[in-house]
């Protein structure tokens, strides 16, 4: 998953160096902050079955980990390569995370029916990521399902998700992400926005300026290329199935 010295140095001082000095010392509350927003995009389209064994791969500290076993689902394990995080994860008192490469860890004879990849594929080469989602298609059981968020190409201001980190190697779009699933392994995919969700007054606000500012976005791309449709968030989710 590594391509040179440079991403194993920034890896190991991942928090040191950047997520340290972007973010607040993470605590249980400020990852329990984010549930009502993780729920908007992510319940619909994890599991149903709260028992079905999940993998998230580039875990980080483990925050999303936690947050699946708050919402019932036991079974969720994580993996990350950087041992900063996953401590930071073990000092919080996140269970079923461990120091893996998500390529060993994919390499193992467990098979899941969710794999998730948050703020992961866009760390990887075109090729690292294409040999990632072969893996991660065999490592799924039939009917099993793909998730990751990745910065959007066609997002209005992803660019400082891109590029606010060094070891980032390139966005997607809805198109090339269908491209890239449909190669590797899945019968199905689809992209949903990441966007402000309301749940009290100033994200209530935000959410409506967001679609306001969306609409006049699309006008313009609609002028210029007589279609208006597309997501804009500067992340995306991408959800690929097989079938």
């Amino acid at each position: 998953m590594m391509a040179g010295s440079y991403k194993q140095k920034l890896y190991t001082n991942y928090i040191t160096t950047h997520t340290g000095l972007l973010y607040d010392k993470p605590t249980l509350s400020i990852i329990e902050s984010n549930f009502v927003v993780w729920d908007n995009y992510y319940k619909s389209i994890l599991p149903t079955d709260l028992n079905l064994p999940i993998l998230d791969i580039g875990c980080g500290n483990g925050s999303f980990i936690y947050y699946l076993h708050q919402r019932g689902y036991k079974n969720a394990f994580g993996v990350d390569l950087s041992a900063e995080q996953i401590n930071e994860g073990h000092k919080l008192g996140i269970t079923n995370i461990k120091v893996q490469d998500a390529i060993s860890a994919l390499e193992e004879s467990n098979t899941y029916h969710c794999i998730i990849a948050r703020d992961v594929v866009e760390h990887l080469t075109r090729q690292e990521a294409f040999d990632l989602l072969l893996l991660v298609s065999a490592r799924l059981v039939k009917s099993g399902r793909f998730i990751m968020q990745v910065p959007n190409g066609q997002g209005i201001y992803f660019t400082s998700i891109f590029y606010g980190d060094y070891t980032h190697e390139q966005a997607y779009t809805e198109s090339s992400v269908s491209q890239l699933f449909l190669n590797t392994g899945f019968s199905s995919s689809f992209c949903r926005p990441t966007g402000p969700v309301p749940h009290g007054f100033v994200s209530s606000v935000r959410s409506l300026l967001w679609k306001c500012k969306v609409l006049v976005h699309r006008f313009w791309k609609a002028v210029e290329t007589g279609s208006g449709k597309g997501i804009f968030t500067s992340n995306l989710i991408a959800v690929g199935d097989k079938l």
